[in-house]
């Protein structure tokens, strides 16, 4: 009855705590957000930016299109041209429009600006208004024989941002690219163009990557999420002990968090059983910790039995933590706060094959952020431990 009361008592504080700070700043998000933005421009915290914008699509959901977004911002380094922070969208949804994801309300552009040049949707749009409900783009630039069967991407993009800012958006000429792409061959097709949209297959992307590039370790070393949603993942790390089950426990000894992904339901990229594997093995070596959060929105609940009745350590689950913040939260948004946690735990344990796992594991790699596993397909039963020189080596399969 204590117990329950407790939680009662801590959802309560914390729904209308994050209620609270959510409508403020969507209330005065243009206010909030220009004010940032004249902060960036005022700091020269980065050099002169390039008269070249380019405004990237992306691919499929959101931890891809984050993927999406740092292989563009590499084009753009490379090239010299000052990338536009680009929308975000959810998962699936390709029968309708999708609700755009603000990228500056999840990552702290701020922290970004350190090593990217870039400029905001709102900050392009106005730039290249050329009456109050028209706006036009120099280029599109495309591979248009390989996304003939990917143009739902670019028109979402462009049908959601249209309908958002009451515009109409336009292309002076189209240019496309071969399949077999190169880099000079964007930029000479990118010389007379001032604004450029570009869709290119989401593969042909990986080439850049086949091996490690200079780039990739500081973009990550300045991906963080917003001071808020650092907040509010905090907050929930501390909610996990009243919420655990499995063995007998005492609360006050529940003191050292570990997370596991596991990639089940949407995508089997392995056995529940060969996951426990993993956890057993780390459980009965050097790795020490108290208690287990596992991360997977489809356990059934023979899933839940069969961990309970395997692990010998108290846990909860993705569907645990979100039956307490569902009604406040979208999936969206607990998506990226239950990444939040994996990167604020002492222990992450990634599932392989998985950008949503890769995104954490680099991060807290280079911000050398805890320990680092990564579970093994093979038969072996070790997971993997990640290492800065091992991190190098995972990232060209990530990028591909």
């Amino acid at each position: 009855m204590v117990r329950n009361i407790a939680l009662i008592t801590l959802t309560i504080l914390y729904t209308g705590m994050i209620i609270i700070i959510i409508s403020l700043y969507q209330n005065n998000r243009s206010q909030l957000t220009s004010l940032l933005y004249q902060k960036f421009n005022s700091s020269n915290i980065i050099s002169t930016k390039s008269s070249q914008y380019i405004w990237c699509v992306n691919h499929y959901g959101p931890n891809n299109q984050l993927k999406d977004f740092i292989k563009c911002c590499i084009i753009a380094k490379l090239n010299n041209y000052t990338i536009v922070i680009p929308p975000l969208y959810p998962h699936y949804g390709r029968r309708k429009t999708r609700s755009i994801q603000w990228f500056d309300e999840f990552y702290d552009l701020k922290q970004l600006n350190l090593v990217v040049n870039f400029i905001t949707l709102d900050q392009f749009i106005a730039k290249f208004k050329t009456n109050k409900n028209k706006v036009m783009i120099d280029c599109y630039i495309r591979q248009a024989e390989l996304i003939s069967n990917r143009m739902w991407y670019p028109m979402n993009t462009l049908v959601s941002i249209q309908n958002y800012f009451k515009i109409k958006i336009d292309f002076y000429r189209y240019e496309n690219i071969s399949r077999n792409l190169n880099m000079n061959e964007i930029l000479n097709k990118s010389k007379k163009c001032s604004s450029i949209f570009l869709h290119i297959h989401y593969t042909a992307f990986g080439q850049y990557f086949s091996s490690p590039n200079i780039y990739i370790q500081p973009i990550f070393q300045h991906l963080h999420r917003t001071p808020l949603i650092q907040r509010m993942a905090s907050q929930l790390i501390t909610l996990l002990p009243n919420l655990v089950v499995g063995k007998n426990h005492s609360q006050a000894k529940l003191s050292k968090l570990a997370v596991i992904h596991m990639r089940l339901g949407d995508y089997n990229v392995m056995s529940l059983s060969n996951y426990i594997q993993q956890i057993l093995y780390l459980i009965n070596s050097s790795a020490h910790f108290t208690h287990l959060h596992i991360m997977c929105p489809y356990l059934t609940s023979t899933n839940i039995k069969q961990l309970t009745d395997s692990l010998p350590i108290a846990f909860t689950t993705t569907q645990h933590l979100l039956n307490y913040v569902r009604f406040i939260l979208d999936d969206y948004l607990y998506d990226v706060l239950e990444q939040e946690i994996a990167y604020q735990a002492p222990i992450f344990i990634a599932s392989p094959w998985s950008t949503y796992s890769a995104t954490v594991l680099i991060q807290k790699v280079y911000h050398k952020k805890g320990i680092v596993y990564v579970s093994s397909k093979k038969n072996s039963s070790r997971p993997l431990l990640v290492t800065e020189k091992k991190c190098k080596i995972f990232q060209i399969v990530y990028f591909i």
